[in-house]
């Protein structure tokens, strides 16, 4: 059964540029590496400009493990965080029927 995970981020205006530039790297390199990936794709809130959200779709649990071991997400994941104005969230989600 697949999962699904929301990230969101809040941005800080200044930095948004920045941020979108490293969001397309690592959307890029996860679409095209990470075993397991179904959808990967950063999405921006219609009526917030500095709320970007993530949102994934895995195989399973342990292809999203690996994701998080790689080398794109342990390079480009503390440079995105550094973007942030406000800490974000994360939620995992399954289908509940």
């Amino acid at each position: 059964m697949s999962i699904k995970v929301v990230a969101n981020d809040y941005i800080a205006a200044d930095k948004v540029e920045t941020y979108l530039a490293l969001a397309k790297q690592i959307v890029a390199k996860t679409n095209a590496n990470d075993k397991g990936c179904i959808s990967y794709q950063l999405y921006s809130d219609i009526n917030d400009p500095v709320h970007f959200a993530m949102i994934e779709e895995w195989e399973d649990q342990e292809s999203l493990d690996a994701h998080m071991k790689s080398p794109h997400f342990v390079e480009l994941i503390p440079q995105l965080g550094a973007c942030s104005a406000k800490e974000g969230g994360i939620a995992i989600y399954k289908k509940a029927f």
